[in-house]
């Protein structure tokens, strides 16, 4: 009986415990650079990420708040999401590690943001302003799209544009920084007419928020320039699931 209650406790456990792909509704893969990763599963004091402790797992960010929405809205669907966000990656880096972070989930909804660290790799020469490399940063974002197509040529896609505020580092030059960021965004959006993906102008969303009469500071929507706030992850998730639907 001892052992049998044993097992029962361990099986209670196994399932309690079981990684995120223990669900069997659609998958939808958020990926990107650390405005996607907002934190997730990091283990204090090193870089391990964990897959099975579900009150971190979806970081603290725009990712967290749509997925929660459309779990507890829609439990019947048993969405199965996916935070792949690392802080500090370019598109190259997106493309290094896309079979393991995307192409081996094989979602069903692929979203993706990434750009401003390619914009950072510009700013840190230490020769003065620089140009952005749109020919390598659509090169490369074109390979990642092309093999999400070719295994799964009905993968819906969402393309969301990068973003920067005259805050912090941003301030000097803005003027040049962010015609550099909105020469990466145009590509995003030329991407996503081309691969019939949804654009999330998330640029234009913090414009908007940045000349809103309730604003009390710019940093309020984005405090460093490169990062939300609570409540700029808040605005973003809200376009997210706008443009994309109350329902998956």
């Amino acid at each position: 009986m001892n052992l049998r209650k044993s097992l029962i406790v361990l099986l209670s456990l196994l399932v309690w415990t079981l990684p995120e792909t223990h669900a069997t509704g659609k998958k939808i893969l958020y990926i990107g650079d650390s405005v996607t990763d907002g934190n997730w599963g990091k283990v204090s004091g090193g870089p391990n990420r964990s897959l099975t402790d579900m009150n971190h797992i979806f970081g603290h960010g725009y990712m967290f708040i749509c997925a929660a929405r459309y779990m507890a809205d829609y439990p019947e669907e048993d969405y199965r999401f996916y935070n792949r966000g690392i802080s500090g990656n370019r598109v190259a880096d997106l493309k290094a590690r896309w079979q393991q972070d995307a192409l081996e989930i094989d979602p069903d909804i692929l979203s993706v943001l990434v750009g401003v660290n390619d914009l950072l790799d510009v700013y840190n020469k230490t020769d003065g302003p620089q140009e952005v490399d749109t020919a390598r940063f659509e090169a490369d974002y074109r390979d990642i799209l092309d093999r999400s197509r070719a295994q799964n040529p009905e993968v819906r896609i969402i393309l969301a544009e990068p973003f920067i505020l005259p805050v912090g580092m941003w301030q000097e030059h803005y003027t040049h920084w962010r015609a550099q960021c909105d020469r990466l965004g145009a590509v995003v959006k030329k991407l996503a007419k081309e691969y019939d993906a949804v654009f999330l102008p998330y640029q234009g969303l913090f414009d908007k928020l940045a000349h809103d009469a309730r604003t009390p500071k710019l940093s309020y929507w984005m405090w460093d320039g490169t990062h939300p706030t609570a409540a700029g992850h808040e605005k973003m998730a809200e376009l997210w699931m706008q443009r994309v639907g109350s329902k998956l």
